[in-house]
C-alpha cells in the first residue's frame, strides 16, 4: 500500500504489515519491511572507488553526525589521490549533480530545483551539503536514490579527471561553481591557479571507474532498499 503522507527529514518510517515492501518515486515515502541498514560512504583503496557500505552493528550505534563526518572524510580521501585540488573535483561533482533532472533532493522543477536550498559560500560547506542532503533523504524514509547518485557522481568526477579532457572538466567545474552561487553567471571568468586542471602522470581512463558496489564496513553486501 502506498503512503500519501510525506515525512519530514529525520522522521521514523512507518511500521507496515509484515512482508509488505513497496517502492515509490524518489520524492515520496518508501515503506520499509525491514529495519533500514546503517550506511556510510567509504573509500575502497583496493578498487579505487567510493562505495556505500553497511556499518557493522555496534553499541552505541553510529550517530548521524559521525556518519556524515566519516562520509565527507571518505570523499576527501578519495579525491586526495589526484594531481588536482579536491576543491576542483568537488565543484565538478556539483556540476554533475546540480541539475533539475537529477534525483531528489537535488533535482526538481526547473524554476525551483532542490539544489537551490544550498546557500553556503565555501567548498567545505558545499561538500557538507551534498553528503548531508543525501543521507537525510535516506533517513527520511525516501529511499537511497540520493546516496546512489552522490556516489556515482563522485566516482564519475574522478574518472573524468583521469580521462583528461580539460575543457570539458572546466565547463563542469564552472557549472558547479555558478549553480552553487560561488561565482557570477556572467562576465569574464578566469580559473584561479589552485583550481586548474593538471594532467596525471598515469591514467586509469580505460577502466570503468564508475562503480556502485555497496560493501560492508566490515564486510557484507547491502542490496537496494
Amino acid at each position: 500500500m502506498t503512503s500519501h503522507n510525506h515525512h519530514r527529514h529525520g522522521s521514523h518510517c512507518p511500521d507496515p504489515p509484515r512482508h509488505q515492501k513497496q517502492s515509490v518515486k524518489a520524492d515520496r515515502t518508501v515503506i520499509y519491511s525491514n529495519p533500514r541498514s546503517v550506511l556510510v560512504l567509504t573509500h575502497d583503496i583496493t578498487s579505487s572507488n567510493l562505495q556505500v557500505s553497511v556499518c557493522e552493528p555496534i553499541i552505541p550505534p553510529k550517530s548521524q553526525p559521525s556518519i556524515i563526518n566519516d562520509s565527507t572524510s571518505a570523499i576527501m580521501s578519495f579525491f586526495s589521490n589526484t594531481a588536482v585540488s579536491s576543491s576542483r573535483l568537488i565543484y565538478i561533482t556539483a556540476g554533475l549533480m546540480f541539475d533539475p533532472a537529477s534525483p531528489r533532493p537535488f533535482g526538481g522543477p526547473k524554476i525551483q530545483p532542490g539544489y537551490v536550498d544550498y546557500v553556503g559560500t565555501t567548498v567545505p560547506s558545499l561538500l557538507q551539503y551534498l553528503v548531508e542532503s543525501s543521507f537525510r533523504w535516506y533517513w527520511g524514509c525516501r529511499g537511497r536514490d540520493a546516496l546512489d547518485f552522490l556516489t556515482r557522481s563522485v566516482n564519475k568526477a574522478r574518472q573524468l579527471h583521469f580521462a583528461g579532457n580539460a575543457d570539458f572538466l572546466n565547463e563542469l567545474m564552472l557549472k558547479g561553481m555558478k549553480k552553487a552561487g560561488h561565482i557570477e553567471w556572467s562576465g569574464v571568468l578566469r580559473i584561479p591557479e589552485s583550481l586548474r586542471h593538471r594532467p596525471e602522470p598515469f591514467s586509469d581512463a580505460g577502466r570503468d571507474g564508475v562503480f556502485f558496489t555497496p560493501r560492508l564496513s566490515g564486510v557484507k553486501n547491502e542490496g537496494r532498499g
